[in-house]
């Protein structure tokens, strides 16, 4: 499959139609989950939670998933693994600081310090991940190109 054959497919299987509302639908059983589970915390991080981190989740998900369809090789499908996973790490840590930060237990600088290293390095390591899969599979679609696309 070509490198614009993809990105055409992608654009087809992205969220444009279906995803709005099974993002919201993944957030309301989120937070009725954490609600009727008696779960005791702050109103302002329970909706963080409910809105944010379990609907991104999803859709990181299925976004790898589309990614997988493209090549057999266990290789590519390592590194494209490894990006996911980069970027789940990315997610979950990020929100899992400041998620901290509201319930006191960090300060703002420790805050910020955690949440720059964590972002730099899964930059850095998803771009060399990227740089990986582009020597195995010369079609293979970067981040960019995906925003590029959904801008036009």
């Amino acid at each position: 499959m070509l490198r614009e054959e993809r990105i055409e497919y992608l654009y087809d299987k992205s969220w444009t139609r279906k995803g709005p509302i099974l993002v919201i639908m993944i957030g309301v059983v989120t937070a009725l989950w954490l609600l009727f589970n008696d779960s005791r915390m702050s109103l302002s991080l329970f909706i963080f939670c409910a809105a944010m981190l379990m609907p991104l989740l999803f859709a990181t998900w299925h976004k790898f998933q589309l990614f997988l369809q493209f090549n057999d090789s266990s290789i590519y499908r390592r590194f494209i693994y490894l990006k996911g996973t980069t970027q789940f790490v990315l997610l979950v840590g990020s929100l899992s600081l400041l998620a901290l930060y509201a319930l006191k237990y960090i300060s703002l600088d420790t805050l910020s310090l955690g949440c720059a290293m964590l972002i730099a390095g899964c930059l850095i390591l998803e771009s060399w991940v990227d740089w990986k899969i582009l020597k195995i599979d010369d079609e293979h679609v970067v981040e960019s190109l995906l925003g590029l696309v959904n801008r036009k």
